[in-house]
């Protein structure tokens, strides 16, 4: 009788576990702000509906993004390209901490 084993996470080597507690806090206070702007946006007195319908579908999404982001953290997967699984440059994880792609995936996928 054969027995499937489902792998373990492989956990991202490139980013030290101190750097990982920094990337987890920047992601907590990202997502802090857009809960903020969600619900500053349910109610907007100085915009016009559709525009704050916008702004908040976009902060929506970012909010998907963080918690994606914070989930690849718990899995051992995150700082991996979800294009091309390089590892991302810590310095990029710092300044985009949600970011799911390298420099280069990211200017591929971008319109020009």
């Amino acid at each position: 009788m054969s027995t499937r084993l489902q792998a373990a996470p492989v956990p991202v080597t490139h980013v030290s576990p101190a750097q990982l507690v920094h990337l987890r806090r920047l992601l907590a206070e990202e997502h802090a702000i857009h809960q903020h702007r969600a619900a500053e946006l349910q109610d907007p007195r100085d915009l016009e509906p559709d525009l704050a319908e916008l702004l908040l579908v976009r902060c929506r999404g970012a909010l998907d993004e963080i918690e994606a982001a914070v989930r690849l953290i718990d899995q051992g997967a995150y700082g991996l390209c979800s294009v091309c699984g390089t590892a991302i440059p810590y310095e990029r994880l710092e300044a985009v901490p949600a970011t799911r792609c390298c420099v280069s995936c990211q200017d591929k996928a971008s319109p020009r």
